[in-house]
């Protein structure tokens, strides 16, 4: 008879070899291999023990960077604390060394018209025919508008008019039962209409991309805002001046528009304003577009600081502005520029400080 064939098993073992193993070999030889495996087993898990303890001193080391780091971070963005030193008022020399242009000669006199022009400029008024003509063959190549610059002047002229009667539709001006005989000879209503309609200031074929992070909203006006901006920049400026807000009435859809409820009118287009204390005459403006990430000192104090770019250096001029506006920052950045600054103040703006209650206060008045 043939000799009887004995099976044999295939092990694996862990260290990637295979290897035949006879099962009628003798018990000492499979003892030697078990034991084989165990050292190899005890030897890999000692291997990824001390894998896991290094990669856990790791952690703990990279935790406590971590934390170090923070702790560093949180040092350097801790507020500095301001102390209050409580002394005699000691007024400053503040006598105004500054003074208004001479006055004009007595037989010169201006007529009103130069007046607007001195501040809205004649050069607005190319522009708007410059740029009304090519928008309204964009739009209708077949009628263009064909505006001259004296009719951009008769247009604004009107506008001008309109502003001091008032009425609730333009179109009543030209109504029989309520007709304004300056305005109906000057121009048709139609043609007024029309001009109207295709009125535009810069070319829509070159506009800025909206996405862009430096975006201006107010870029359709922008030409003609920089052109009254300078002119009312070049006046002379009296001692005492004044920072405020005003709005512009505008109820209709825009993306610029604000509501103030404490103002009369409430709803339109707001503007930050530097103007004369006793004259009211308007040195400068900031047509506000909305917030913006360009903040150096905050909102307000940057404002104030922009209207103040023109105000003559160490001539001891005198700033008033409310307490929207007043900050701590603010008073000490005037103080370098040599502006007096006076304004009511909010608590909250004023940290470690303790002031006074608006009960005692009033009991002490």
């Amino acid at each position: 008879m043939p000799d009887k064939i004995t099976p044999k098993n295939h092990t694996v073992i862990p260290n990637a070899m295979s290897e035949d193993v006879d099962i009628s070999e003798s018990e000492d030889e499979m003892d030697k291999i078990q034991n084989t495996l165990k050292n190899q087993l005890v030897m890999n898990d000692n291997s990824s023990s001390s894998e896991s303890s290094d990669a856990e001193k790791k952690l703990q080391q990279d935790t406590s960077k971590s934390k170090s780091k923070s702790k560093s971070k949180s040092k350097s963005k801790k507020k500095k604390r301001i102390y209050w030193i409580k002394k005699p008022f000691v007024s400053p020399t503040s006598t105004f060394i500054g003074g208004l242009p001479p006055p004009p000669p007595i037989n010169y006199e201006r007529d009103p018209i130069d007046y607007f022009y001195s501040m809205f400029g004649k050069k607005s008024y190319g522009i708007l025919k410059d740029q009304s003509n090519p928008y309204s063959v964009q739009v209708n190549p077949n009628r263009p508008v064909n505006n001259s610059e004296t009719e951009i002047h008769q247009f604004i002229e009107i506008l001008i008019m309109t502003g001091m009667y008032s009425f609730p539709q333009q179109r009543f001006y030209w109504t029989t039962s309520t007709l304004v005989q300056s305005i109906a000879s000057t121009m048709s209503r139609n043609r007024f209409l029309q001009i109207k309609k295709y009125l535009h200031v810069v070319d829509n074929t070159n506009q800025p991309n909206q996405n862009d992070p430096d975006y201006d909203r107010a870029s359709k006006i922008r030409p003609l805002l920089n052109i009254v901006k300078e002119n009312f920049r070049k006046i002379s400026k009296e001692e005492n001046l004044c920072v405020d807000e005003q709005i512009i009435p505008f109820k209709g859809k825009s993306i610029m528009k604000q509501h103030m409820p404490n103002k009369p009118n409430r709803w339109g287009y707001k503007m930050f304003l530097l103007t004369g204390g006793a004259s009211g005459i308007c040195y400068d403006f900031i047509f506000y577009t909305g917030k913006t990430n360009e903040s150096k000192h905050g909102l307000c104090t940057d404002i104030v600081l922009k209207l103040s770019a023109t105000v003559l250096r160490m001539m001891n001029f005198k700033l008033y502005f409310d307490n929207y506006f007043t900050t701590i920052r603010l008073q000490v950045e005037l103080n370098k520029l040599g502006i007096y600054a006076i304004g009511t103040v909010r608590t909250n703006r004023l940290s470690d400080l303790v002031m006074k209650d608006v009960k005692t206060l009033e009991e002490e008045d």
